[in-house]
């Protein structure tokens, strides 16, 4: 976010304005890196408090004042502003309160409670009007007033393909298996998930955005209307062709009378930092009521109905109508992992569990650790083969015993341990698997320690001819020039380097690497072609020693590395295709190593890469 010269720039003019029109004694709330305040004090404020929860940003900030010289103008706080009390922390009540806590949603870092606090208990009484007609007003120094001035919420329906497939089983109709009367999605532990809309390129907005809330925090009263869920419950219809996956919210910040800024996706050449909130459906969705809410200071969207088309002809429609419920399925609908949901919209992989059983000439018992047991099942179907599987939650097992049911599939030979209750079965030393499938990979594209440092007890429960699976696994690599790791993993504006000395105090903290990459939906540079750089066996994987590996990589053009991504191709058995979590179709996304300071190179070029791994921890870097 520091690096969001437009925000910047926005933040500074609307605080510089207040200060001159009178607002003089600031509170700070979320510093962070202190460069609120040090817009205030520059624009001459001379009464500054800041304040943060962390003690970490607190010693950043004192530093970061410390190097612009201004230590002596801003008094940093270590606490929550609702901890704040007067004359306890601050001699008196401010004038002027200035705050970024805005999540993509804009209240999911608790904005309207940190506001009610602060207007009851840190400012003075709201100007009773705001604010291009000063003279009208009463004397600046007897009120408060909050930077940003408010907030207009929109939302829009979306289609998503990459969205959906997070979100519930996709294109069922085409699975190998029956899911008929199954319907799985994502069981989401937050309301709502984020994405940079602006570049994911399978996105559809299926109608014009709706204006949603309007907030104006300089309304007190307004404010715990909203938090108390008094306001009115405002519905909204969209209508459509076809099906959304989604709704999308995303704000405009009113930072003045004269300022704002917006996390639109539409927005290209003044976007901000924030990406926009993504209210995911259960299901695909026709046209759609929603009920828009704010409860308890959150935001709460809730389908209330689907529009339901207009019959031309009643008689006619009718008798389909009547067919329809005659031979519809009774559905179970079951909230499962999302890991769950993406690894059964993966085609490619479930086509290979689904073929690779009939290589095998007699399966008697099968441990399979997948997300779900697609394997194991198929061999439970060809080879009459008994199944031990590990499943996380009650939900999952019944959504396994309704599949087992539907398939027609002997559920006395089925059986589902929990998470707590494998280390049980690990422990036992009887052979008694011809397979094992382990689950070697994370949805955010790390390798899966935790079942990686599992595989030499694993190996101990196999028969003497049996097999665990995945039998091998190639690290691949590629060097890409890509602005956006550098902007996502230092602070890299000029403005904070040069005129205000931050990013020397906070890349101190900067990543190293980046995970949970969706490498189809940045824009990159490729500087080299794609390469092995590490080669494992199943029995290498665990191995207790380290493995380190150089390769040598020619760069293909001119010009500089900034990262390196890091993908996996493995084979399941020692007969089977070899699959890569890069494709299209994978539901792994991506690791990305940063490269700081970025590598300037030339076309022929040969750079040397390092890869260390030990028991599923894996790091690489670029050796000068």
């Amino acid at each position: 976010m520091l690096n969001d010269s437009y925000r910047n720039e926005a933040y500074r003019e609307a605080i510089l304005k207040k200060v001159r029109q009178g607002f003089t004694s600031v509170l700070d709330i979320g510093t962070g890196t202190g460069l609120l305040s040090l817009y205030a004090v520059t624009s001459g404020a001379r009464d500054v408090h800041a304040c943060d929860y962390s003690p970490t940003m607190c010693s950043i900030a004192q530093d970061v004042l410390q190097a612009n010289k201004m230590a002596d103008s801003v008094t940093i706080i270590n606490k929550l502003s609702n901890s704040l009390t007067i004359p306890q922390d601050l001699p008196r009540r401010k004038s002027l309160v200035v705050t970024e806590t805005m999540d993509a949603g804009l209240l999911g870092e608790h904005l309207l409670q940190t506001l009610l606090h602060a207007w009851d208990q840190l400012l003075l009484p709201p100007c009773p009007q705001l604010l291009s007609d000063l003279d009208t007003c009463a004397p600046i120094t007897q009120h408060g007033v909050v930077v940003p001035f408010g907030a207009r919420l929109w939302a829009a329906p979306i289609r998503c393909p990459s969205i959906a497939r997070r979100s519930f089983l996709t294109d069922t109709e085409h699975f190998a298996w029956n899911f008929k009367s199954l319907w799985l999605f994502s069981d989401f532990s937050e309301p709502y998930d984020t994405e940079n809309l602006r570049v994911v390129k399978d996105c559809k907005f299926l109608s014009d955005p709706v204006e949603i809330f309007t907030f104006d925090f300089n309304n007190p009263s307004q404010l715990k209307q909203y938090f108390e869920g008094k306001n009115d419950c405002k519905c909204v219809s969209f209508l459509y062709d076809g099906k959304s996956d989604a709704v999308a919210v995303w704000f405009d910040l009113i930072l003045d009378e004269d300022i704002t800024i917006s996390s639109s996706p539409f927005l290209v050449d003044t976007q901000c930092c924030w990406e926009q909130a993504i209210f995911r459906f259960s299901k695909p969705q026709d046209s759609v009521k929603l009920s828009t809410k704010c409860v308890g200071g959150k935001l709460v969207l809730e389908v209330v109905s689907e529009t339901i088309k207009s019959l031309e002809s009643s008689d006619e429609n009718l008798s389909k109508l009547q067919s329809s419920l005659s031979s519809a399925t009774i559905i179970s609908e079951i909230a499962v992992s999302p890991e769950m949901i993406c690894f059964l919209n993966n085609k490619e992989l479930q086509n290979l569990f689904y073929r690779s059983p009939k290589n095998f000439n007699a399966i008697g018992n099968v441990l399979d650790l997948s997300p779900f047991p697609l394997f194991g099942l198929r061999c439970l179907q060809l080879k009459g083969a008994k199944l031990v599987c590990v499943l996380n939650v009650d939900q999952e097992v019944s959504a396994l015993k309704e599949f087992v049911k539907d398939n027609h599939l002997d559920q006395e030979k089925v059986r589902c341990l929990k998470k707590s209750e494998l280390d049980g079965l690990l422990s036992e030393s009887c052979e008694q698997f011809d397979v094992v499938v382990n689950n070697i990979f994370e949805l955010t594209g790390e390798i899966k320690e935790s079942n990686i440092c599992m595989i030499p007890r694993l190996t101990k429960l196999l028969r003497p001819d049996g097999i665990l699976g995945p039998v091998n696994l190639t690290v691949r690599c590629q060097l890409i020039d890509c602005e956006w790791t550098n902007q996502t993993s230092r602070v890299a504006d000029e403005e904070l380097t040069q005129r205000y000395r931050i990013a020397e105090f906070i890349n101190v903290y900067q990543v190293s690497q980046q995970i949970d990459v969706d490498l189809k939906y940045v824009c990159y540079t490729p500087v080299s072609e794609e390469v092995d750089c590490l080669q494992l066996a199943s029995s290498e994987m665990a191995a207790d020693l380290s493995r380190s590996e150089q390769v040598e990589v020619t760069a293909v053009r001119d010009g500089r590395v900034t990262a390196v991504p890091v993908w996996y191709t493995y084979q399941l058995f020692t007969d089977t295709q070899r699959l890569s979590t890069l494709t299209d179709d994978s539901h792994i996304n991506q690791v990305v190593f940063v490269v700081d300071p970025p590598l300037h190179v030339t076309s022929g070029e040969t750079i040397t890469v390092s890869v260390t791994y030990h028991c599923g921890v894996l790091r690489l870097k670029l050796v000068p």
